[in-house]
């Protein structure tokens, strides 16, 4: 039986140590696709994402000796910020707020003009939450996720 505050720990790590980290790139399993992986003990964590037009939309998945026990879907639009600035934005919230943010938990983080929100709800059972950038005021940036434990 998987201990639910270990699975939340790893899938924690395994986000600061990935994209937020900008590491943990590796080739993709899906052509044209970008992954992420880190792997622990008996846990990998995969993130597996397609990015094209400013939009992008990809899957976090959690296995446990091998077997899928989590998983999250996202969809992601950044049209009026580049890749490079919603990265650097991004990545910052990520790392700083890494133990909140893309939870059940509200977030709010400011870095020069922009100002970084995140409203979820549930648990590691199920969980749902958005998350949005704006840039003096109007939004630049909004991704939905959703997931659960399947273990």
């Amino acid at each position: 039986m998987i201990n639910k505050n270990s699975l939340t720990t790893f899938l924690l790590k395994a986000r600061k140590n990935t994209y937020a980290g900008n590491a943990g790139e590796v080739t993709p399993l899906l052509i044209g696709s970008r992954q992420f992986e880190f792997k622990e003990d008996k846990f990998l964590y995969r993130d597996i994402f397609n990015i094209g037009n400013n939009k992008f939309a990809g899957l976090e998945t959690i296995y446990y000796e091998n077997k899928p026990v989590w998983s999250m879907s996202y969809y992601g639009n950044f049209e009026n910020l580049t890749e490079e600035e919603v990265d650097k934005v991004l990545r910052k919230a990520l790392v700083e707020k890494w133990d909140k943010v893309r939870l059940w938990n509200d977030v709010e983080y400011k870095m020069d003009e922009y100002e970084y929100s995140n409203n979820g709800s549930g648990d590691i059972d199920e969980l749902d939450g958005s998350e949005k950038l704006e840039k003096n005021g109007e939004t630049v940036y909004y991704f939905y996720y959703a997931g659960a434990f399947m273990g």
